[in-house]
């Protein structure tokens, strides 16, 4: 075990806003619907992450336990993760698509979602960061894009 996960309730609960926001809006397009139903699976994904890691005392549970909880976080951090990018490519889509042709009315709560979705991914980043490693050929490619 490199690091032990932590919990992410602050990410579950600005997820869980943008969704809430998106459901509220109540749209009928076709990447608006892909786009709440990537921020809910990530919500829920996340809301079972943290009744997981709940699940156990970490200080006084066998090593076999925490080993066992731990590759279970991985995985589900993993699948938040593709759910997150997955919700970021979405919104992104989504405001390019209305730049072209205008058919959401602009409101104030895209805003909110907008900075919901960007603080659930920073607080995902900033504690599930160093417990899922990137694969080493996507941490090369990352490294060759940022130079």
């Amino acid at each position: 075990m490199k690091e032990r996960p932590m919990t992410m309730v602050l990410a579950w609960a600005s997820l869980s806003v943008a969704a809430q926001k998106l459901k509220d809006i109540q749209l009928d397009d076709e990447t608006a619907n892909s786009l709440l139903l990537e921020l809910e699976t990530a919500a829920n994904l996340t809301d079972a992450f943290n009744r997981t890691w709940r699940s156990i005392h970490w200080n006084s549970a066998r090593k076999s336990t925490k080993v066992r909880v731990t590759k279970t976080l991985r995985k589900m951090a993993e699948m938040i993760l593709d759910h997150l990018e997955e919700s970021v490519k979405l919104f992104d889509q989504l405001c390019n698509e209305q730049a072209k042709f205008s058919t959401i009315p602009l409101t104030d709560d895209w805003l909110e979602i907008r900075s919901s979705l960007k603080r659930g991914k920073e607080e995902f980043k900033r504690t599930q960061g160093k417990f899922i490693e990137p694969l080493p050929l996507l941490k090369y490619l990352q490294e060759q894009q940022n130079q």
